[in-house]
């Protein structure tokens, strides 16, 4: 579909993930021992969240009631804003997140390769196929502007967040503070104490929610953060991760370099992919690449160290007689 007929790839992309993230809800709902489904507040899941409201909402009004229900301004800015998001961050979480791998029989991380992967090859679609999405698509998709559109302000690459709303980084730049304010507020509010294993007083907590952010942070980021920016030893560094207790300090550190990074991407990897569509393409192949890679190691080790691991321990009675015996 992709290389085929590239201005129906959003559907495929809508109703992918109509299913799949639905299916993986379920599974982060049941998880054990804490629930997951505070992680779909996470950026990337927010982010598909909006582009396929988005794009249902422009295909109901489309077919149902014509294309005069949503405004060419509107239109715009939020293309502009998920270009700048699907193509920069999401592109970037790719490579970033070694989780993003092809594990054709786990939903879960298919899920996770699906909210980083698809957003910026149906935008590949939307950029550099635009003319066939809109011969294919004329009620839905307008697509009109794009011979007006700026990456960058007509002020300079340099602006106060906010501003420059005539260009896709500038829209991007406020979609990412639309997440980043509230999410910031919940956690402060409630979410950073939630999957805490003790009260303030010692006593015992009994969590039920995790987060993104504790969940990053057992994976060894409180570790990096506690050498080299707290002075924490490693020790104290563990003692947090077995407790779930990360302080503000740690959380506002993450959150910082969560947004630095988003933004980063949206002028290193974004704006190369708005202005080239080799390097798009080069970008789709490469992190594509590197979720197959990562897949193919997990099989790696499932079919090996993983299995032959279990298998030892199943029958270590009867090896353990064996060696006697010898």
């Amino acid at each position: 579909m992709f290389g085929a007929h590239p201005e129906h790839l959003w559907l495929i992309y809508l109703v992918q993930g109509l299913y799949m993230i639905p299916r993986k809800f379920y599974n982060m709902w049941n998880a054990k021992p804490l629930n997951q489904a505070l992680y779909y507040l996470d950026f990337c899941w927010c982010m598909n969240f909006t582009g396929i409201f988005v794009i249902g909402l422009l295909a109901i009004l489309g077919l149902v009631h014509g294309d005069d229900r949503v405004s060419n301004v509107a239109r715009e800015s939020f293309y502009n804003a998920l270009l700048g998001v699907a193509c920069g961050t999401l592109m970037g979480a790719n490579i970033a997140l070694p989780f993003v791998a092809c594990l054709f029989h786990d939903v879960n991380t298919m899920t996770g390769l699906f909210i980083h992967l698809m957003p910026p090859m149906v935008m590949y679609t939307f950029i550099w196929h635009s003319d066939a999405v809109r011969s294919a698509w004329p009620g839905i998709f307008h697509l009109t502007y794009m011979d007006e559109i700026h990456y960058f302000p007509k002020s300079g690459p340099i602006f106060a967040p906010g501003s420059g709303l005539d260009s896709v980084v500038g829209n991007s730049v406020v979609l990412y503070l639309l997440w980043w304010i509230p999410y910031v507020c919940f956690m402060l509010l409630i979410g950073i104490d939630l999957p805490k294993k003790l009260k303030y007083d010692g006593t015992p907590n009994n969590p039920k929610w995790d987060t993104v952010f504790h969940s990053t942070m057992r994976q060894g980021v409180c570790i990096s953060i506690g050498r080299m920016l707290r002075g924490r030893s490693k020790r104290d560094s563990l003692k947090q991760m077995e407790e779930n207790d990360f302080d503000l300090i740690d959380f506002f550190i993450y959150m910082t370099f969560h947004m630095i990074a988003s933004v980063i991407a949206f002028y290193l990897i974004g704006y190369p992919c708005f202005k080239s569509q080799n390097f798009h393409l080069f970008m789709l192949v490469f992190v594509a690449w590197l979720a197959v890679t990562r897949g193919a190691s997990r099989y790696t080790y499932y079919t090996t160290k993983m299995y032959s691991r279990t298998l030892r321990k199943q029958f270590a009675a009867v090896l353990e007689d064996e060696s006697k015996k010898n």
